[in-house]
């Protein structure tokens, strides 16, 4: 019918932006995971998570330690690694910026 068709094909918008939303999670992360620098002593499973704020066009607005990663050397590395990271990679798509406006983002050591 064609409302299974139109559900169908609303599914498939809506996987297709959740993959598109997830690769460029990705790209965020590995681009601020470049800009690490790794204090000395960090446990492997230490892990920091913040809450990071954007402007459109990827500058940061703000990035929020939400759980320290027990170690305040490797929270401040991550934190200045975010901030040096900008402007952080956006879909072209202007429409998703909200999929980004406020992201929960957790790093650790060996990831």
């Amino acid at each position: 019918s064609i409302a299974d068709q139109a559900a169908r094909e609303r599914g498939e918008r809506v996987a297709a932006i959740g993959r598109m939303v997830d690769e460029h999670i990705d790209k965020i992360k590995n681009k601020i995971r470049r800009n690490i620098v790794m204090p000395p002593d960090v446990a492997e499973d230490a892990r920091a998570e913040f809450l990071v704020t954007l402007l459109p066009g990827g500058a940061v607005l703000s990035a929020r330690l939400t759980k320290s990663s027990g170690n305040a050397a490797y929270d401040n590395a991550v934190e200045r690694a975010i901030l040096k990271s900008q402007p952080l990679p956006l879909p072209a798509d202007v429409a998703l910026f909200n999929k980004f406006r406020e992201m929960k983002l957790g790093f650790k050591p060996k990831e």
